[in-house]
């Protein structure tokens, strides 16, 4: 088995990987709702340049501080030291199918009461309020988050790799979902909606009343702590 790689390395790796992904979802995104599709797609609000300008600078430092803290738990997974696995053959494909739902189950638990931890007085004035400066999310605002801000609503994926056996693929596959989830619910455009899902036009709402959808992907633990809204402000049904 070759040596891990050093944490120079890993560090090298994801400050690379993490702006890629930033700069080419978020660009895309951005050059599609609010130029190409604009019109077509109803967006009335066009940002101004400062402000897009902005996002992005509070978006390459909260990256840089979040690749810094991510780095050691990916060197220890390099290393052997955490319970992720790299054959499918070593836990089965039953295995493999029920530790995303497992992921799912810890994820959606643990993201919603971290963030609605993040809008009490104290750790909202340090840290959250960095975000919810930009009332009008576009694609920029994505990342737009303070260090630890994103750290702790990232930090469940990294403790189930901790947890139970995880497969690499699920893990960082999780991972790369959640980045691309995110400039998602940022662009304002709610194309679609669905009762369960915790969409763009939810967390919308999310910025707009700076209170409401907690959840991540899902609507169900918003929904039984009566936190679910839609655009307007009015309970979900």
């Amino acid at each position: 088995m070759a040596p891990a790689p050093s944490l120079l390395e890993i560090l090298g790796a994801l400050l690379l990987y993490s702006y890629s992904v930033y700069f080419i979802l978020s660009g895309l995104s951005y050059a599609l709702v609010f130029v190409a599709l604009r019109r077509r797609l109803g967006v009335h609000h066009v940002p101004e340049l400062r402000e897009s300008l902005r996002a992005i600078r509070t978006s390459m430092v909260g990256n840089l501080g979040n690749v810094l803290l991510t780095a050691p738990i990916h060197w220890a997974i390099l290393s052997g030291h955490t319970r992720v696995y790299f054959a499918v053959d070593e836990h089965g494909p039953l295995w493999l199918l029920a530790s995303v739902l497992l992921v799912l189950l810890v994820t959606e638990t643990m993201i919603y009461w971290i963030h609605r931890a993040l809008h009490l007085r104290w750790l909202y004035a340090r840290l959250h309020r960095q975000h919810h400066a930009f009332r009008r999310p576009t694609p920029w605002v994505s990342n737009a988050f303070h260090p630890l801000d994103s750290f702790a609503q990232a930090l469940p994926y990294h403790l189930c790799a901790f947890l139970f056996p995880l497969h690499i693929d699920v893990y960082l596959g999780m991972l790369g979902l959640v980045m691309a989830w995110t400039v998602a619910i940022h662009d304002q455009t709610p194309l679609w909606s669905a009762w369960a899902i915790n969409h763009t036009g939810r967390h919308t709402a999310h910025h707009w009343y700076n209170k409401y959808n907690y959840g991540q992907f899902f609507t169900f633990w918003d929904r039984l702590c009566g936190t679910c809204r839609d655009a307007d402000g009015r309970a979900s049904g």
